[in-house]
């Protein structure tokens, strides 16, 4: 295999929602310790978002949450409420059918675009960060490597999306991937690639 051939790359995961338990069954976040709705704006707390994620949090499979979730997080897209992490979750519950959210989102392209990103917006994934939630390691992660909103540092956002990646979130497992390649890491940037292969992501090289 030629390790460099793995940069650029993109993916599609067909893996995001599963039968398996949710994600977020145990620790912090069952005990209700993770977040505390004392940190955030009564609008935040009242947004298709934050009904989304409670849904999502639910006693059920993630595929059922997800699914009672997902038409939460598409409002939220469509109607530019709490957008970031709306197009965030849509990207953690979706089936491969909400690409172009993505295309505007902050987040994802490291670029201040037209929602833009709020103080809850980022306090929620720096808060859940370090309550060890993989989706907001995930974009914590992001927004360092990429150096949106905070200063750009690649090995601090390596450091977060490892582990977001340790915890089987494709998405990671992949930017976690083409962040190493620029480090020069390749060796270790094709074994996250291929784990993430193995966990359903779909990677083809750019020509």
């Amino acid at each position: 295999m030629n390790k460099m051939s793995i940069l650029p790359f993109m993916f599609i995961s067909l893996t995001a929602c599963s039968d398996e338990p949710t994600a977020f069954s145990s620790g912090a976040f069952s005990s209700g310790a993770c977040p505390s709705e004392t940190n955030y704006s009564p609008a935040f707390l009242k947004s298709d978002f934050y009904s989304g994620w409670k849904q999502l949090h639910g006693n059920g499979t993630r595929r059922a949450n997800c699914k009672a979730a997902m038409r939460y997080f598409s409002r939220g897209v469509s109607q530019g409420s709490v957008f970031e992490l709306s197009a965030l979750y849509l990207d953690y519950c979706d089936d491969g059918s909400h690409i172009l959210p993505l295309a505007n989102s902050s987040i994802y392209t490291g670029e201040k675009q037209e929602n833009g990103i709020d103080y809850d917006e980022f306090k929620w994934v720096l808060d859940l960060a370090l309550c060890d939630s993989p989706i907001e390691q995930y974009a914590l992660g992001n927004m360092l490597v990429k150096g949106f909103i905070t200063d750009k540092d690649i090995q601090k956002g390596i450091y977060f999306l490892s582990l977001s990646a340790h915890q089987e979130y494709v998405h990671a497992q992949v930017s976690l991937a083409q962040a190493l390649v620029v480090e020069g890491e390749t060796d270790v940037a094709a074994l996250w690639l291929e784990k993430a292969k193995e966990n359903g992501a779909h990677v083809f090289a750019a020509k």
